[in-house]
């Protein structure tokens, strides 16, 4: 029997007020090709759709010369009224971490951290039932898994990543409900493969086309996803068949720095 997770009921989210692609830190980028107030409607159009679901979007403000500040999803794990702040890898993107540390202290969430030896970024966390899975390789570290497990009294399963385009797991596997998720076959090791195979009782294939659509990037609230328009016809079949109703959204301006939808929302509660 299939159980439906509860929905989202507030997330955290950031205004693209100064998004811009200025280094490459991942095969995605494309630099000074944004467009900025596209960019700002699509996220507008993001917003609007999670309200509609019921869900309370919190914002915090972009700041200038942290262009990637608007993936919110890669600042830490939030638990329990607590947030396990990221260690980023790259020096580029290592000053956000100041803007949301200081936004989650004054809104009352108590400040927790791994030490800063292992690198550790939110979107490389996607829990899936009572476990934590934890993609390895390009931005997480293995070492930093047992500290996960040790902050989060939880079970963290580390995956290792083999294709750079996928340097986040959020980027190649998509968590459902306690049973079904979707994964990207050619972007994790064998071994990581076949432990997911034992681990998710419904596992579906992504196709190369609808992983490139941003398919794994998609965000679930209960018995709503919001996907990327563009996604291939036989992925949104497969949603349906599910059970889960179907939410658009235009992030072309997103893809071109390497995020999509769930790279710009934390979930709070």
């Amino acid at each position: 029997m299939k159980t439906t997770p509860l929905p989202v009921k507030r997330a955290l989210l950031c205004r693209p007020s100064h998004f811009t692609v200025e280094y490459v830190i991942n095969p995605h980028m494309q630099p000074y090709t944004v467009d900025p107030a596209k960019a700002l409607r699509q996220w507008q159009e993001l917003v609007a759709i999670l309200t509609g679901l019921g869900i309370k979007t919190e914002v915090i403000e972009q700041q200038p010369g942290v262009p990637d500040m608007v993936f919110a999803v890669d600042q830490g794990i939030v638990k329990d009224g607590a947030i396990l702040l990221a260690n980023f890898r790259y020096r580029q993107r290592q000053k956000e971490r100041l803007y949301y540390r200081e936004w989650f202290r004054e809104h009352g969430f108590r400040l927790r951290a791994l030490s800063n030896i292992f690198p550790f970024e939110g979107g490389d966390t996607v829990f899936f039932n009572d476990m934590l899975f934890v993609g390895t390789s390009f931005r997480a570290s293995v070492a930093s898994c047992e500290e996960l497990a040790q902050k989060l009294e939880i079970d963290v399963i580390p995956l290792r990543l083999v294709d750079p385009h996928f340097y986040h797991l959020d980027m190649a596997f998509l968590s459902i409900n306690a049973d079904t998720a979707f994964y990207y076959p050619a972007a994790l090791s064998q071994s990581s493969q076949n432990l997911l195979k034992r681990l998710v009782p419904s596992l579906h294939e992504l196709s190369e086309e609808a992983v490139k659509a941003y398919a794994a990037n998609s965000f679930v609230s209960g018995q709503d996803i919001v996907i990327a328009t563009g996604t291939p016809a036989d992925f949104r079949d497969k949603l349906k068949k599910i059970g889960l109703r179907i939410h658009e959204v235009d992030i072309s301006e997103f893809k071109k720095a390497g995020g999509g939808i769930h790279c710009l929302i934390n979930v709070l509660e």
